[in-house]
């Protein structure tokens, strides 16, 4: 944006109330630099980009994209620069580097079309946002000379309006011509309300009491006679987020749309809404860890996820994030075991907490705190050598989560803290205080000895409630969160099958192969959705047993021809350690096939390409990409699944259980990592609860104790079963799943694929959250339900888009999304009207209106679901009326059908 504002003085500011009702008014955000953030900016009404950055803007979801096309100046770096003829250069503009063009020139409307606007059009683009209208404004020095000019811009905008009747258009300012082209926009844009940039100084400012007086005047007409939507764009210092969300509050006052950002747009703003950041910058050792596939930073992970958290890793010995981070993260977390920070790190991380960026760090500082880091931290450290703790003398609720704190010999040292909140303090025999861990005003810190506990077997225990601790440090507020574990108000289900030991031949009558058994006695007796893959060098010709190829791939085709199972790949050779694939005995970490030397491609695209070709039905493909072995891909593996079309999963061990009660043995919902993710299976499998296939054989049933133990106060994972075919080899083994099944189809479950469950958790990772005073906006793309504290508020149906419904669980509500997009609206008692308290199917086409609901629902198995609010309603599935059977205060349906139309009309 390149206009100025008008220096005019007025003798009186003409004050306008309100222009329009805050409903009617649509959220704007702005964003002009590299790789817009899809997703965030997918939260708002309308969002400007620039098209340069953005080629073809996202064609689902709610919100209308416009594409920055400047009118009056054209800079050097666009496409169609080089056609300007010379003589239709009016002037240049220093401070910005662009040529002022000459809006009086008879050709420049047909220019303006086909040169930049029709191109926008073809890459997608329905929405334009005109700027620079008034650049020739100083430029023109006579009355005659400004009306040709106000004349030849008017004939373009009519021009782009004649071509593409259907576009709509945003104008920065443009308030000299507003009179003659009002009609043909859909909104006005003008900049500096409050504080403006001055590109020539570069420098902040802030806007005079006349300048905004006269700008006031200006917009008069536009609010009062031509009834448009009025955008304020103001420019704050990005580090100065408070100071925006003020500004935002001003302009809201007044009744404008507000967006408040830094000079070039480039960062994510302040407007009706903001957006909540769900990304957390974790800082680790890269030379203590190769990868952040390590138990102790993994183990950190899932209490961020479940408080709707991702991580962006960052090794402290590579490059540190560059530009302003608040508004980008919601925090800084660090793993700091024995590391101190280099002098780069620590001035990044200064700025970082100058930024306002919460900071919350484990094991270690990473810092000495004396001097300017004692200041900053409100630390103060005696620097004597280290003695052993004598007594606790200050423990919070939060201590004692998995197992109490005890005092320790080693890691005393007198560290106090002088503000925020101990929350555990130990002293030792002199009287000497350690504060172990503290919620400071900066975040906060936990550190060794007093964080977790090792146990003989080396497994690990909470001391401190790591959510709490996590929620309260970086100062999270509560909001809705977004959820893998559910979906429509019942736990997620998903199975699938690894590969391994399909022709094993089963200790069963017969000696059937293994995936035989599994066929008839698992996949066609439940019918519950799975996802079946197989290791090409187990069951194809040019594998390991080319003689069973034939009746192996026969039992494959028979299991891939069924509706609820869908098809996986589990590798060529099954690589056993990922690692090492690349290394130059690479041909140790895999099946030794006859004549194989290790391919990557081979094992990813050519497993693939091989089922598709000579084991799928007609119609039916790949999906799935299942690891093998030690499940630690590279991110190089990662990026083939996705070149190949397909989606990824498998690693992450979830091993909680009565044996090992504790969140270190829950798995995050996946691996962020070198550009890829990996998603983890939310459960392992019977090989890890039989003690690597060596006994008991009936150990898999112990994952019911996984299935509870997730499942508490807080929801952590669905429900998993993961099996190889190799389960089906042995009674003991079988009974074990039959088990496990019996217990999962006995609760409320949803049952759904695992590229279903996949999608979702990739989904979890760019799903946005933004707030405005209403509500809040979500983005969640195939992700289907968010969690808020049932303190919260329950949703306003009314005032809510695509939410469905929702259900209770301990201290948690779930709210079911029925859309990509969707807004909540929050209300302090329960809603009315009819909603969706649960369903067991995915739920599609849904439609609310005044008393009457039409959705449909899809699953593998027979449907049941419930209505809340609809006693006096009648319900069909398709057209065929429904007798509900009454369960408290909801009305529960069951369908002997797998999909189905369902309409609900009350009186």
């Amino acid at each position: 944006m390149r206009s100025a504002v008008r220096c005019a003085l007025l003798l009186l500011a003409l004050m306008l109330g309100p222009p329009l009702a805050h409903a009617a008014l649509p959220s704007v955000a702005f964003y002009y630099g590299d790789q817009p953030p899809l997703e965030a900016l997918s939260t708002f009404d309308w969002a400007v980009v620039e098209p340069a950055k953005l080629p073809s803007p996202p064609v689902r979801g709610h919100t209308r994209w416009f594409a920055y096309v400047s009118i009056g100046e054209v800079s050097a770096d666009r496409s169609y620069a080089k056609a300007l003829p010379q003589g239709w250069i009016l002037g240049r503009n220093p401070a910005w580097g662009g040529v002022i063009v000459d809006q009086s020139q008879p050709e420049w409307p047909a220019f303006v079309v086909e040169r930049m606007v029709t191109p926008l059009w073809q890459q997608g683009y329905r929405g334009l946002f005109l700027d620079t209208l008034d650049s020739w404004v100083g430029l023109a020095k006579t009355p005659a000379a400004r009306q040709a000019q106000a004349d030849g811009l008017v004939r373009v905008i009519r021009a782009i309006k004649a071509r593409y009747p259907e576009i709509r258009l945003i104008a920065n300012r443009g308030f000299e011509v507003m009179p003659q082209i009002h009609d043909a926009l859909a909104g006005v844009a003008f900049e500096s309300l409050y504080q403006g940039w001055d590109q020539g100084s570069k420098r902040y400012r802030s806007v005079s009491d006349a300048d905004r007086a006269w700008l006031r005047q200006q917009l008069k007409p536009i609010v009062d006679d031509y009834k448009l939507p009025v955008i304020a764009i103001d420019y704050v210092a990005p580090n100065k987020r408070a100071e925006a969300r003020r500004v935002a509050g001003q302009i809201r006052k007044d009744g404008f749309i507000p967006w408040v950002t830094d000079p070039q747009l480039t960062t994510m703003g302040v407007g009706l809404r903001e957006v909540l950041p769900r990304k957390v910058l974790f800082l680790y050792d890269g030379r203590q860890f190769p990868t952040p596939m390590r138990s102790d930073l993994l183990m950190l992970m899932t209490p961020l996820n479940y408080l709707g958290l991702t991580p962006e890793f960052v090794d402290l010995h590579g490059p540190l994030p560059a530009g302003t981070l608040a508004g980008r993260y919601a925090g800084i977390v660090s793993w700091l075991d024995g590391v101190t920070l280099s002098p780069a790190a620590q001035g990044w991380l200064k700025q970082a907490l100058d930024d306002g960026l919460p900071w919350v760090t484990f094991a270690g500082l990473g810092v000495d705190v004396r001097g300017d880091w004692a200041r900053r931290l409100a630390l103060a450290d005696d620097g004597k050598p280290e003695s052993p703790a004598r007594q606790i003398v200050v423990q919070s609720p939060l201590y004692g989560f998995e197992i109490k704190p005890r005092v320790q010999r080693d890691g005393f040292r007198g560290l106090t803290a002088q503000q925020g909140e101990p929350l555990l303090a130990v002293t030792d025999a002199a009287g000497r205080r350690f504060d172990a861990a503290a919620i400071m005003p900066w975040g906060g810190y936990a550190l060794d000895p007093y964080l977790r506990s090792e146990m003989p077997d080396l497994s690990n225990r909470w001391q401190l409630d790591p959510v709490a601790f996590l929620q309260r440090a970086l100062r999270l507020p509560p909001a809705p969160v977004a959820d893998v574990t559910t979906e429509n108000g019942r736990r997620v289900f998903l199975m699938h099958l690894d590969g391994d030991g399909f022709v094993s031949r089963a200790e069963l009558p017969g000696r059937r192969f293994a995936g035989e058994v599994m066929l008839n006695e698992v996949l066609k007796k439940y019918g519950l959705p799975a996802t079946v893959s197989v290791i090409e060098g187990e069951v194809g010709p040019h594998g390991l047993y080319p003689k069973d190829a034939p009746e192996a791939e026969a039992v494959a085709r028979r299991i891939f021809a069924l509706p609820n199972v869908e098809i996986a790949s589990h590798s060529f050779s099954h690589p056993f350690q990922w690692g090492k694939v690349n290394t130059d005995n690479a041909d140790d970490y895999h099946l030794e096939i006859p004549g194989y030397d290790f391919d990557l491609n081979r094992e990813i695209a050519g497993s693939i390409d091989y089922i598709n070709t000579r084991l799928a039905p007609p119609g039916k493909r790949v999906k799935v990409f299942l690891w093998t072995g030690d499940c630690k891909p590279m991110p190089d593996a990662v990026a083939m699944t996705r070149k190949a079309g397909v989606l990824n999963m498998n690693g992450g061990d979830t091993l909680i259980s009565r044996h090992l009660p504790s969140l270190t043995a829950v798995a995050p919902v996946g691996l962020p990592f070198g550009g890829e993710l990996q998603i983890f299976a939310p459960n392992q499998n019977e090989n890890v609860y039989t003690n690597n296939w060596t006994g008991p054989f009936y150990g898999y049933r112990q994952v019911i104790e996984t299935f509870e133990m997730t499942d508490g106060a807080r929801r952590f994972k669905p429900i998993n079963v993961y099996l190889h075919f190799y389960a089906a080899s042995k009674r003991a083994s079988l009974d074990a799943v039959h088990q496990a099944l019996a217990w999962a189809i006995a609760r409320p479950i949803n049952p759904l694929f695992s590229s279903q469950y996949i999608e979702r958790a990739q989904a979890f990772f760019s799903a946005t959250v933004a707030r405005d005073d209403g509500g809040y906006a979500i983005h969640a793309g195939a992700l289907r339900t968010v969690r808020i504290p049932a303190g919260l508020g329950y949703p306003d149906l009314a005032a809510s888009r695509n939410i469905a419904g929702f259900a209770d669980h301990g201290d948690e509500r779930y709210v079911h999304l029925a859309d990509d997009d969707a807004y909540l609206a929050l209300r302090p008692a329960p809603p009315a009207t009819p909603y969706l308290v649960d369903a067991s199917g995915v739920l599609g086409r849904w439609r609310a209106q005044p008393g009457r609901l039409d959705f449909t629902l899809d699953s593998t198995r027979p449907l049941t679901f419930a209505l809340a609010n609809a006693a006096r309603c009648t319900v069909r599935a398709d057209n065929h009326v429904v007798a509900p059977k009454r369960e408290a205060a909801v009305q529960r349906y069951t369908l002997n059908r797998h999909a189905a139309q369902i309409d609900v009309r009350c009186s």
